[in-house]
């Protein structure tokens, strides 16, 4: 099989950019190449012309649906009417045309013959997923996934985090951000892409502390940081070997960024806070599903926004001098909490946000994700 990208072309209703914008990041983050207007169309290119031309080269086509897309008038019918002549001139069993609900929708007439696809609840996104990749082996082409995943006996899901170096902190940012040094990385570790669940959590300590239930994939939280640490040892004494710990402040802030990958973004993944994160605008005031949002360039989630995250480190002052590998000071008050949370304004969400916080509290904003050190 070859080993190239499939090329997916996203057709969807301008009014819908951020729910798009967010479904394109998770694309690319798995190994898809999708096609969207405003990442790739070039400046001085005329759309009109470069839209069909992007239509008919595609693998396959994605129509993105939602209450207002659906009866909007507008150059996105165009785009529909293209896709379905395109799809006429394919072979019966392709699956070329995939309807899919970014909402709760009522599927247009002409739409229907089509089985719909809907990013609601937690299997929706793994759904298209599944259908992109029998496209790929209909295409005898391979989806090819740019970051090394593990997975642990429980089902965890880890990252391979390469090493590398960064400027750690922010001019930019408010006193606790500063002052800006390099720190470097020297070895490569893995990192959870998405947050400890209540789910992992009850299959390791047989409760849930969770002040936000319903859901077992919301993240786990109301969980100090000495709780935290049981979790740690618990799940060391089963997967015995594997050496998990919680990361270091350096290694979060370095993973967040997107490590070598990274384009510089104000939060981790995008400068658009809506298409990564829940934060205090959009979150409704409660906790969400891990992966709702997209990924950063290396495949995390959440890095910003939903839960606070726990870090290994004392909370300190900056120092300006570059460091390799730093694990903070020896002794302190507070321990590291990074990526802002629910219920705080975005300013709060930042990769470079630095805050502490006393290891034995327990709030509904507080739980972690696992790291791994490489062992060889």
């Amino acid at each position: 099989m070859a080993e190239r990208k499939l090329n997916v072309f996203l057709c969807h209703s301008s009014g819908d950019k951020p729910a798009v914008r967010a479904l394109y990041q998770r694309l690319r983050a798995d190994g898809v190449d999708p096609w969207l207007d405003e990442e790739d169309l070039l400046p001085g290119q005329k759309w009109e012309q470069e839209i069909p031309k992007a239509v008919r080269a595609a693998d396959a086509i994605v129509v993105c649906l939602s209450r207002s897309s659906t009866t909007k008038e507008g150059y996105v019918q165009k785009e529909i009417k293209l896709a379905l002549d395109v799809a006429e001139e394919k072979p019966d069993g392709t699956i070329f045309f995939i309807p899919l609900k970014l909402e709760d929708c009522d599927i247009p007439e002409r739409l229907k013959g089509w089985h719909a696809g809907s990013l609601e609840g937690e299997k929706g996104y793994e759904r298209l997923r599944s259908a992109l990749q029998l496209r790929a082996t209909q295409l005898g082409v391979t989806v090819t996934v740019s970051h090394k995943i593990w997975r642990n006996s429980l089902g965890m899901e880890f990252i391979l985090i390469p090493a590398g170096e960064f400027q750690m902190g922010s001019m930019d940012g408010r006193d606790n951000e500063k002052p800006v040094h390099l720190v470097r990385i020297t070895k490569p570790f893995y990192l959870g892409t998405y947050q400890v669940t209540q789910e992992q959590w009850q299959a390791v300590m047989g409760n849930n502390p969770s002040r936000f239930k319903g859901d077992l994939n919301r993240p786990v939280e109301t969980v100090s940081w000495h709780d935290a640490q049981r979790f740690l040892q618990r799940l060391n004494e089963r997967d015995v070997g594997k050496a998990y710990r919680l990361p270091t402040e350096a290694e979060w802030e370095y993973a967040a960024r997107g490590g070598s990958r990274s384009k510089g973004y104000v939060y981790s993944g995008s400068n658009d806070i809506d298409a990564v994160a829940w934060y205090k605008k959009n979150s409704n005031y409660k906790k969400h599903p891990v992966k709702g949002k997209a990924p950063n360039e290396l495949g995390l989630y959440d890095m910003t926004g939903n839960v606070y995250e726990w870090c290994s480190d004392w909370y300190a002052k900056y120092g300006s001098e570059p460091s390799t590998n730093p694990t903070g000071p020896n002794y302190g008050d507070q321990r590291v909490l990074r990526g802002g949370t629910w219920r705080f304004d975005a300013y709060i969400c930042v990769v470079t946000w630095h805050y502490g916080y006393y290891p034995h509290i327990r709030d509904t904003e507080t739980g972690f994700r696992l790291a791994k050190s490489v062992i060889h």
